[in-house]
């Protein structure tokens, strides 16, 4: 997933739930290789997937989107350089159609 930080920046975030911090099958945001809980994460959402953003519902996080961030927002012309994400999308167990 694609995310912001209260100054713009762009960042790659990814939920897991193999992380000391996750508790009871809770997933963990981690960005830049640290760990963000639902109280810690001042980050806007960039753009996800339809998978994370359940999984992000589940773990207690509500990032606003940031096409809600009132400033500058001068940032969206940016390229993002994907990097590959060597892991799978934790899986949700909810999901209906095969999603």
């Amino acid at each position: 997933m694609r995310l912001r930080t209260l100054d713009g920046e762009l960042l790659r975030g990814k939920l897991t739930t193999e992380y000391p911090l996750s508790t009871d099958g809770f997933p963990v945001l981690i960005v830049k290789g640290e760990p963000y809980g639902p109280e810690d994460a001042d980050f806007y959402l960039e753009s996800a997937s339809t998978i994370e953003r359940k999984q992000l519902a589940k773990g207690g996080y509500n990032l606003a989107p940031w096409s809600e961030h009132e400033e500058d927002q001068t940032f969206m012309g940016e390229d993002f350089k994907d990097e590959e994400d060597p892991g799978e999308e934790p899986e949700d167990d909810d999901s209906e159609n095969g999603e």
